[in-house]
């Protein structure tokens, strides 16, 4: 699975040009719990994840206008990356603001090391040299989703492990 893992983030990252603005068109109606149910049984599945607390605020029925494809991608990278570096507890909660909804990915675990956060998101930059991975994961996160028009934000003052929030605008 670590290998499938990296060679599709190498696939990832080798769409360039004309179909690269292309692919992150908003067209797909995303129903936001459904989407997260899906990758919470996907990494479940394929990376041997035994337990994800998922915890939303939003009807089942909430949807967003966005790209289904790279939503999925995200959500999964940081629920893989919360497995191969926790104690054990993650936790996907989804939430909403008035402009934007939220996916918050969290575990308990080492976490980051102090100032770790100016490096995460540079593309084969790894902070753990001992970890597996190539360094493009959270990278790729960061650039589907702010070509998707939101942001992915490190919680800096979150202590117990790591916490990643998906802020995705809901118009």
């Amino acid at each position: 699975s670590y290998l499938v893992h990296n060679t599709l983030m190498l696939f990832d990252t080798s769409d360039t040009g004309a179909a690269n603005s292309a692919r992150y068109e908003k067209t797909d109606n995303v129903l936001c719990n459904e989407l997260a149910r899906d990758c919470i049984d996907y990494a479940q599945k394929l990376f041997s994840i035994k337990d994800i607390q998922f915890k939303t605020e939003l009807p089942d029925e909430f949807s967003i206008k966005s790209n289904h494809l790279y939503m999925m991608r995200t959500i999964r990278e940081l629920l893989y990356n919360a497995a191969k570096f926790s104690d054990g507890y993650i936790t996907i909660h989804l939430s909403q603001t008035d402009t934007t909804v939220r996916f918050m990915i969290e575990d308990v675990g080492p976490g980051l090391p102090q100032n770790a956060e100016e490096l995460i998101f540079v593309p084969f930059t790894k902070i753990d040299d001992l970890a597996e991975g190539l360094g493009l994961g959270l990278p790729l996160c960061k650039r589907h989703i702010t070509n998707l028009g939101g942001d992915l934000i490190y919680d800096e003052n979150y202590q117990q492990g790591c916490r990643f929030i998906v802020e995705l605008p809901t118009t």
